[in-house]
């Protein structure tokens, strides 16, 4: 089999797009308010029902995508998340709205397991690290793009229009999808289940992707408001320069692609950025540190974090056991992913309230260190 890398970008496309619907809302947050009535929570539950599906339906989604061929699965997933911006296009109150939000979070969900799973059946052995550390980068990537694409043209095009256009690029894309992603199955056997012996290698990878998810979604979503302490810089600056520094994350999965073809394991990269960007952030709240060591500092902990979801994706078709476990283990990933994004701002919020910001690092530094031993504990494949 011969690396495809036409349908490599295009997988990667998708999968930036999917990310997309978690960043368009936020821009949209004050219009939604004001036209549908949007409590600040409910505009909050809006972009986080997303993150909900995947934390409980994860596995079944892995386990369904292999069943059912993971290229239906990617299909199905952008269908999904066309009709639900068309349905967010359409809504005329907050309920409607959040119900066609939970229904983008079902597609997006197909799309992020099916996604890793067709880009291992496309490249060739040799080459899997680099795709599915490209893969790493895709939500980074896909929040970014839509919230500066949306931002910049939300207060002339409205945000019925904005979902419209939305609904139809995923129609494209699903056109796309169609004629250039083959059914692929990963094997003949139909498996939707982790097999036993790879069961506990899994978890341990989605406990150490958790930890990360949960870190990551901590800081990015409450940084702005500790920048904010520092004089003179308004909500909107802190803002931008946590989304600046959270981009720097596809740096990091750029450096682990480049790194694991040269014999740095996974489990090691997982660790080594799960620690080492914790504990430069834990620096950077330092109430010493001036506000431009401070940006710096959570610059590089980003970076350094985004070592981990490259190596991460790259892990799951060594630990499967055969090549129709990599769905169900990817569901899995997911799963611990979502429910460590959703844990993660109310978890550091809390803490904070209780212990002040000082203490931060205290519970950033444990949560770290907890995935890297799962990491590192990770037993490689027997051959």
């Amino acid at each position: 089999m011969t690396t495809s890398w036409g349908r490599i970008a295009l997988l990667y496309g998708i999968g930036v797009l999917a990310a997309g619907q978690l960043g368009v809302v936020p821009p949209l947050v004050p219009a939604l308010q004001r036209d549908l009535g949007l409590s600040l929570a409910m505009a909050g539950t809006s972009v986080s029902i997303v993150a909900l599906v995947g934390a409980v339906f994860g596995l079944l989604a892995g386990g369904w995508s292999e069943r059912i061929g993971h290229a239906r699965a990617l299909r199905i997933g952008i269908l999904v998340m066309a009709s639900a911006a068309a349905l967010c296009a359409a809504a005329d109150d907050a309920t409607a709205l959040l119900a066609a939000r939970g229904l983008a979070g079902i597609g997006y969900l197909l799309v992020v397991v099916a996604g890793p799973s067709l880009m291992a059946s496309t490249s060739e052995p040799r080459h899997q690290p680099i795709t599915l550390a490209l893969w790493g980068t895709f939500v980074p990537a896909g929040i970014a793009l839509a919230g500066l694409l949306v931002a910049s043209v939300a207060n002339g095009a409205g945000w019925r229009s904005l979902f419209a256009v939305d609904a139809a690029v995923l129609a494209l894309a699903l056109l796309v999808a169609l004629a250039a992603v083959p059914d692929i199955r990963a094997s003949q056997s139909g498996s939707s289940t982790i097999p036993l012996q790879r069961l506990g290698p899994s978890i341990r990878l989605s406990i150490a992707f958790f930890c990360f998810a949960l870190l990551f979604l901590a800081l990015a979503g409450l940084l702005p408001a500790y920048l904010v302490g520092h004089p003179g810089l308004t909500a909107a600056e802190a803002g931008r320069i946590v989304a600046v520094a959270t981009a720097f994350g596809i740096a990091g999965s750029l450096l682990a692609a480049w790194m694991m073809p040269r014999g740095v394991s996974p489990g090691r990269l997982t660790a080594a950025g799960l620690m080492a960007s914790t504990t430069i952030a834990a620096f950077a709240f330092s109430a010493a540190a001036p506000l431009p060591l401070a940006v710096a500092g959570f610059t590089l902990s980003f970076a350094l974090g985004g070592l981990v979801p490259a190596a991460t994706f790259a892990s799951v078709p060594r630990l499967a056991a055969d090549a129709s476990a990599i769905g169900p283990i990817n569901g899995l990933v997911a799963q611990a992913g979502s429910l460590g994004s959703l844990a993660g701002p109310p978890l550091l919020a809390l803490w904070v309230g209780w212990a002040g910001w000082s203490l931060a690092p205290v519970l950033l530094l444990a949560i770290a260190a907890i995935g890297a031993a799962s990491a590192l504990a990770i037993a490689p494949p027997r051959s």
